[in-house]
Order: C-alpha cells, then sequence, then structure tokens
C-alpha cells in the first residue's frame, strides 16, 4: 500500500510540472523550440492517420485536430475572381455563382461577401535551408514589408515560422508589427528542408487561435520546394491544410532549371491550389516583392460564401466543391472539405 501511495505521489507531481511547464509554453513571447525527429515519431503515436501535430509546442501538448460536432455543418468557402487578363472581379452577386457539394446544390446559403472584410490568420513560413541562402535577407526584409501593410491592428494575427530539417515557431500569433519584424531579422539560415513538416504545423497551429467566430486562414510559404527532410508527405499536407481550413500561398523561390526543380515546381503548385491558394514563382528580389503584393491583393479580394449542404455526416469524409460563375471568369477555391 505504501508503495502504491509513493508511486501515486510521482505521478501527480510529475503531471504538474508538466502542467506548468505547459503554460510557459503558451506564455512565451518568443518561442524558440524544435520539432526533433523523436518528438515528431511520439506525436504520431497519438495520431495514427499520419496527420501529425509538428509545430513547436511539447510532443506531450498534442492536441488532436478540433472537431465541431452540428446537426448540419456550415460550410465556410472564400473564392477569388479573375478575368482572362488575371484581374480581380470584385463586384458580383450570390445569384452569379453555382455551388455543387459532391454534385449537390446546397440546401441554403447562409451568408455572402465579397472583399471580405473577415479577421485574417497569417502564417509566414521560411525555408531557411542552405538552398535558398542567396535570397534569404530579402525574404525577410519583404515580409516583414507585408506584415506591415497586411495587417488590421485591430481584427489580424499572424504567427512567423522558420524551417530546416526541424520547424520552429519564432514569434506567436500577434497583431504586434514591432515583435513580428524583430522575429523576422533574428531569423538563422542553413540545413535541410522539411517543408511539408512545416505546412502541418501551421495550419494546426492557426487552427489553435481559439477564435469563436468565422476567420480567414492562410498560409505564406516561401520555399524553393525540394522537400527532403520532412516526416509527411504532399498529400498529408494538403489533408491537414484542408481540414484546418488554411489557403496556402506558396512563393517558390528557385529557378527550377533542372527535373528535379519541375518536379519540385508541380508539387507546390499542387499544394497552393488544392487549398485554394496561389502559386507565385519568384526568381529575383523583384519577384518576391511583386510576389507578396499579389497576396495581398488577394486576400483583399475575396469572396465569402457560407452554406449548409443537402447531405453530410459527420464521419470525416472528404467532399469536392465545384463553384462555377459567369463565363470567361475563373473561379479559384480549394477542392474540398472534410466532413466533421
Amino acid at each position: 500500500m505504501v508503495k502504491t501511495i509513493f508511486a501515486l505521489l510521482i505521478l501527480l507531481s510529475a503531471g504538474l510540472a508538466q502542467t506548468s511547464s505547459n503554460e510557459s509554453v503558451n506564455h512565451s513571447q518568443d518561442m524558440d523550440f524544435f520539432l526533433s525527429a523523436p518528438q515528431m515519431r511520439e506525436a504520431e503515436s497519438f495520431y495514427p492517420e499520419s496527420t501529425a501535430f509538428a509545430s513547436s509546442v511539447a510532443p506531450s501538448a498534442f492536441v488532436p485536430l478540433p472537431s465541431i460536432k452540428t446537426e448540419v455543418q456550415e460550410v465556410n468557402l472564400t473564392f477569388t475572381v479573375t478575368d482572362h487578363h488575371g484581374h480581380f472581379v470584385r463586384n458580383l452577386a450570390p445569384s452569379d455563382f453555382t455551388i455543387l457539394d459532391n454534385g449537390e446544390p446546397p440546401k441554403t446559403i447562409t451568408y455572402f461577401e465579397s472583399q471580405s472584410e473577415l479577421p485574417l490568420r497569417l502564417a509566414i513560413v521560411i525555408d531557411s535551408s542552405d538552398s535558398v541562402g542567396y535570397a534569404f535577407n530579402h525574404e525577410k526584409r519583404s515580409a516583414a514589408v507585408f506584415l506591415k501593410r497586411m495587417l488590421r491592428r485591430t481584427s489580424d494575427l499572424a504567427l512567423i515560422m522558420v524551417f530546416n530539417q526541424e520547424v520552429r515557431l519564432v514569434q506567436e500569433l500577434t497583431s504586434d508589427n514591432r515583435l513580428l519584424t524583430h522575429a523576422i531579422r533574428k531569423l538563422p539560415s542553413g540545413g535541410y528542408t522539411a517543408i511539408y513538416d512545416a505546412v502541418s504545423a501551421a495550419s494546426q497551429l492557426l487552427a489553435k487561435a481559439g477564435d469563436t467566430q468565422t476567420v480567414r486562414r492562410a498560409i505564406i510559404l516561401i520555399t524553393d520546394g525540394e522537400d527532403n527532410s520532412s516526416h509527411l508527405g504532399l498529400n498529408q499536407a494538403e489533408e491537414v491544410a484542408q481540414r484546418n481550413e488554411c489557403t496556402v500561398y506558396v512563393m517558390g523561390i528557385n529557378a527550377w532549371a533542372d527535373p528535379e526543380g519541375e518536379q519540385a515546381y508541380r508539387a507546390m503548385q499542387e499544394l497552393s491550389e488544392a487549398t485554394g491558394g496561389n502559386f507565385l514563382r519568384a526568381r529575383t528580389d523583384e519577384d518576391v516583392t511583386s510576389a507578396f503584393s499579389n497576396i495581398e491583393k488577394e486576400l483583399r479580394s475575396q469572396y465569402l460564401i457560407g452554406y449548409k449542404p443537402t447531405s453530410v455526416s459527420p464521419n470525416g469524409s472528404f467532399h469536392r466543391v465545384v463553384v462555377s460563375g459567369p463565363k470567361k471568369l475563373r473561379i479559384h477555391h480549394r477542392d474540398g472539405y472534410f466532413a466533421r
């Protein structure tokens, strides 16, 4: 009996110590934690589907993907519309669009906005590996300028992540541009490349923001696209982003003059298109500046529509969504969503 009580006291003490440790992580303004290979394996053991929680918090703090159970799921869909010149079209009405959810029209449209003013939750995810060293300093400067222009202090939040073979959160979600700029400026460089782990980590951190209102979540990924260290694959990264309703914009900073580079290009294009984002090549400093400007314009030109599907069960199945509109206009949106 004495031995049993003693063992229980040890377990209780360890639990309190872990709680204290987690609180210190959550309140840190300048995160500096790594996602190592052993941590990734431990996290994956909690989530057998392999959409691992790859973030900067300790693996013992792993939280599975959020689950909202309602009788009829409400789907929030952001999309952009462009003409044949690539210019954004911002003056369309709900009657201009047709939505098919797994081939069926929605049961009801709950709301509609053009040029959505919904709060933004942004993740700036920067590749710091050796292969992008030549462009690293300009990437950092351009990212800082973008955030200064994009963030509305009263409603928007952003975080900064950097990755090589490991993923590091260097600034948690904040609206303070001073903190964001400081975090960007001090980013280190060097190492290999774990793109898909970084996208997964960013997606889940944005979803953990605790928002009680509808928000737009976007990841801006700056990389050469050549992953050589991730524990996850392309399809798994896409799924984690889609489950957490994150749009991924990829800024490709590689000339892709060889077959391996072209393969990386196709992977990054697929990642962005599947999540409703965009892929932008950025071979020069001027291209990087222009790419950030284009992403800013797109985020300010999004339509938002909410609807309830005709038939849906919270069984985790994937629902493919198709939005069509006036002829000669291109509508860009994510492939679909996972029912929950």
